[in-house]
């Protein structure tokens, strides 16, 4: 049976406290080497993880909020007698 999961590498909290009103007035010099390492840390997890099993991989880079990367995947579980639950959706 295969488990789809998602990984995310995102900023520290104590990277995100910054006020929006300083990050217009100033920027951050170094936000763009903290952003390619965060995708150093992704492309060094997708080969640990092999590139078949990747589904997809997406940066978020919100104006004024905290960059981060997503990273969905499958892996083999063995197969239990455990009862998948499934979200209910209520019918009006």
């Amino acid at each position: 049976m295969k488990r789809i999961e998602h990984t995310v590498f995102a900023e520290p909290e104590s990277v995100r406290l910054r006020s929006p009103f300083w990050a217009l007035i100033f920027p951050q010099a170094d936000e763009e080497r903290k952003r390619e390492r965060m995708r150093g840390q992704a492309e060094a997890f997708i080969n640990e993880t092999g590139a078949e099993n990747i589904i997809s991989v997406t940066e978020h880079a919100p104006t004024l909020g905290p960059f981060s990367i997503v990273v969905w995947w499958h892996h083999e579980v063995p197969n239990s007698d455990t009862p998948v639950i499934r979200p209910f959706v209520e019918q009006p």
